[in-house]
């Protein structure tokens, strides 16, 4: 049985110690040995202004998350402003037992939000080989790019963090159960929910089945979302339908 975990909640803008504090407590909530879903860019929100700063705290706020991982064996996944040799990236790390066992920086940069000014793109997209699942990472505005998607038909879960506005909700409800029927995986959507900076984001974060049934669902508001899943679910769909010739 494996524990699913999404974290939906509003970052402070640029208050990174004020959303990592409200993160850290929020985790006590969760199952011990989750796998858990953070929000996009989740300690400071896109604080462009500020943007160099924050990338400095990020090595601080991960030794705090990778100590709460190693105490309540979490996996965990969100964004970071990553900063290495001299360019920021928005990157998702995976941290397990106690340490980064992954980083995937966002490929497909959101250009409303203005990131191709900010972030410098990646250009790799792994599945992690978590002791639990196959894990496969897309970047919010990444759930639009089918070939992402599809370039991480090995995983298990796929993980979705993200920052998806307020006016653009219906797609972002659209798009994730799509991921999840196509790849026949689990997928798990992490977004944040209201007003942060000038932006309104959309909520709606949710765990999707293989099948593509709603296990779990947010709309708004501070919230976690737990389920407990069979990984041998996954193949079990694609053993129905075979999509992998």
């Amino acid at each position: 049985m494996l524990n699913l975990a999404v974290v939906q909640y509003r970052p402070a803008f640029g208050k990174v110690e004020e959303n990592l504090s409200k993160v850290m407590e929020i985790l006590k909530y969760i199952k011990e040995g989750s796998i858990v879903a953070l929000p996009e860019m989740w300690q400071c929100g896109f604080d462009y202004e500020n943007l160099d700063k924050h990338a400095e705290k990020t090595e601080d706020v991960l030794e705090e998350i990778k100590r709460l991982s190693f105490e309540r064996d979490l996996t965990l996944v969100g964004t970071y402003p990553l900063k290495l040799e001299g360019k920021i990236y928005n990157s998702a790390i995976l941290v397990e037992k106690g340490k980064i066992v992954g980083v995937r920086h966002k490929i497909k940069l959101f250009p409303l939000y203005e990131e191709p000014k900010h972030f410098t793109p990646g250009v790799e997209n792994t599945v992690f080989e978590s002791y639990k699942a196959k894990l496969g990472i897309l970047i919010c505005f990444e759930l639009r790019f089918p070939e992402l998607s599809q370039s991480l038909r090995d995983a298990d879960i796929l993980i979705v963090p993200s920052m998806w506005g307020e006016k653009r909700k219906e797609h972002l409800k659209v798009l994730s159960r799509v991921r999840a029927i196509e790849n026949q995986s689990f997928l798990m959507l992490s977004n944040a929910w209201g007003r942060v900076g000038e932006e309104e984001y959309a909520g709606h974060s949710a765990i999707y089945s293989p099948w593509g049934e709603v296990l779990a669902f947010s709309e708004k508001g501070d919230s976690i979302l737990q389920v407990g899943v069979e990984r041998e679910q996954v193949q079990r769909v694609r053993e129905l339908i075979p999509l992998r010739f």
